[in-house]
């Protein structure tokens, strides 16, 4: 037996020398009548033009012949051809469970409806649409139904009806107005803007031709990232399709008092770099003193998190209580710091020690061994702005914000050129003492914890003299610190980033990225020239960091790498934070 599709069962007509009869009586035809001289029975084989005893006036339909019942492929139902035009009116009157599949001659009402008209079957074709299959006729699609008059007048109406969005403003286009402007711009219209004639801030590429008339694209801001710790960074790289390549992160000290080269991150080869340290008693015991450093500063965090706080103590007092040699200081301690956040041997000291160390930690420098794997983007980090900035309503560039004022309804910007934009919502990611210069009424809160900050300014070149890097060629790494005197107080960080290592460039030629060393670096040799201001660190600005998430209010938001420890996940973070405390994130 078959169930149809609507519930109503049909039977499986064998084949038999009467099937025409038979058919003719399960389709509601009548039985034709007989000519001059023909019994009924021979009338009847003649399939003689029947006739549906309930629609006279029906046009003229020749009897299916019914083959065998075999199943049927592409979806359709299986059955022989009378349960397929069984199916054809489920709902005929006359229909019952159980009985022979026969339906009333009278056809379905409903039949319109199923998309049925007649012995059938509905079938998809290839693209999808319904199509009727009847025996011995070529399927034809089934009419859809055409929308009504009112129907058709909505949508009228509809077309060319203005879709409004909210709108945002973000001031300031470096990777925390970036990512504030990339994720506001899912639910806002933004308008980005930037005082200097290009984007990124930090995130800074040069074209250099090579001798052999090749471009290279070389960083000489953002420059490295991980994989451990800059997950908000990396995932706007994954979202924007940004490529990036390993790199090769290691560190080399170099004094001009004593002559001490040597290297970290570069095995034992760097660590003696010069065969005479092996006979140093100082520097052999600095070696001693790394490792206790590492060990006391894993205590220190690890009663930190236990409920001891150390918001007071600074890196000098630190190291003051551990009874650290003066040449550890001087030689270790000191260029670490100053190379990672491009700050002078007494803002160094300053730096509070819990959460120096809780950086340090994180990315593998409390330890001999366990640094993360480092990235740079394939490149150059400019292919993360173009990307990040393609699909902003506007960019302007080159002409900055004078003024913010905010008002029930909205803030209002002056640009450089004096012209005025209202947006509904804005995200301030400048340096925070340059916001608090734009606002025309900051709040107590506001003064409070944006002008607890300071940084400091680095002048920076681009060049190819390759005199400023250690002369021990073990000794040669990524990022290369130099002091001019064992007890040497500079204000300014000197090191140099090798980019041939950093980048992977294969050229005979080394190109340099130099802090602060311009009086050591030929004129003839110098190729661009950037400034640079990274953020300092003391205990009155780590506890103002605790209060910047309070200043986001629903209408204005603020953004920076001074949120965090002021690298680029920390501004990418804050980019983050803004636009999720204003109605949009990932």
């Amino acid at each position: 037996m078959c169930r149809t599709r609507c519930g109503s069962r049909a039977r499986r007509v064998s084949p038999s020398p009467c099937r025409g009869a038979a058919v003719r009586a399960d389709l509601g035809f009548r039985e034709p009548r007989a000519r001059p001289g023909q019994s009924p029975r021979e009338g009847a084989h003649r399939h003689a033009r029947p006739v549906p005893s309930a629609r006279r006036g029906h046009r003229r339909v020749r009897c299916p012949r019914v083959r065998p019942a075999r199943p049927v492929r592409h979806g359709g139902w299986t059955g022989s051809a009378v349960a397929r035009t069984a199916h054809a009116a489920p709902h005929a009157r006359g229909a019952r469970r159980g009985d022979r599949g026969g339906h009333d001659a009278r056809p379905c009402r409903h039949a319109a409806a199923h998309g049925h008209r007649g012995p059938g079957v509905l079938r998809p074709d290839r693209r999808g649409r319904l199509r009727v299959e009847r025996p011995g006729r070529q399927a034809r699609e089934v009419p859809r139904r055409r929308p009504g008059l009112r129907r058709s007048l909505r949508a009228l109406a509809a077309v060319g009806r203005p879709v409004t969005r909210p709108t945002a403003a973000v001031v300031g286009a470096g990777v925390s107005g970036l990512t504030a402007a990339y994720l506001l711009q899912k639910t806002h219209d933004v308008t980005l803007f930037e005082s200097e004639p290009r984007l990124g801030g930090h995130a800074h590429t040069h074209d250099v031709e090579t001798p052999d008339d090749r471009v290279v694209p070389i960083d000489t801001g953002f420059i490295v990232h991980n994989e451990r710790t800059y997950p908000n960074l990396l995932r706007l790289f994954a979202e924007l399709g940004v490529a990036t390549q390993p790199t090769e992160m290691s560190m080399s000290i170099s004094c001009g008092g004593c002559g001490l080269e040597y290297a970290g991150a570069r095995g034992l080869p760097g660590v003696f770099a010069q065969k005479k340290q092996l006979a140093n008693p100082r520097y052999l015991k600095m070696l001693t003193e790394v490792t206790r450093f590492h060990a006391q500063a894993r205590r220190l965090l690890a009663a930190a998190d236990a409920g001891t706080g150390f918001d007071g103590l600074t890196l000098g007092a630190f190291l003051a209580l551990g009874g650290y040699s003066d040449y550890f200081v001087r030689h270790f301690m000191v260029p670490v710091v100053s190379c990672v956040w491009s700050s002078g041997t007494g803002l160094s000291l300053q730096y509070p020690a819990e959460y120096l160390f809780r950086f340090l930690a994180n990315h593998g420098m409390l330890s001999v061994s366990g640094s993360p794997q480092w990235r740079t983007v394939t490149g150059g980090s400019r292919a993360y702005v173009e990307k990040a900035a393609k699909g902003l309503t506007a960019v302007q560039t080159g002409a900055g914000v004078r003024s913010l004022t905010r008002h029930p309804d909205g803030v209002q910007l002056v640009d450089g050129d004096g012209e005025r934009h209202e947006a509904d919502v804005v995200v301030v990611a400048t340096h925070p003492d340059q916001a608090l210069r734009l606002l025309g009424d900051p709040t107590d809160a506001e003064r409070a914890a944006l002008g607890a900050f300071s940084y400091s300014r680095n002048e920076t070149v681009l060049h190819t003299d390759s005199t400023v890097l250690p002369r021990a060629q073990a000794a040669r790494s990524s990022w290369n610190y130099r002091m001019g005197a064992c007890d040497q107080q500079v204000e300014a960080v000197q090191v140099t980033y090798w980019m041939n290592r950093l980048h992977a460039i294969d050229e005979p030629l080394d190109y340099l990225v130099t802090l602060n060393g311009t009086d050591r670096v030929p004129a003839g040799s110098v190729l661009r020239r950037m400034v640079y201001e990274h953020p300092l660190y003391t205990p009155e600005s780590v506890a103002a960091q605790r209060l910047l998430p309070a200043l986001n209010t629903g209408r204005t938001a603020f953004a920076g790498a001074y949120h965090g420890w002021g690298f680029h996940e920390d501004g990418c973070a804050s980019g983050v934070r803004a636009a999720e405390s204003l109605g949009s994130g990932w």
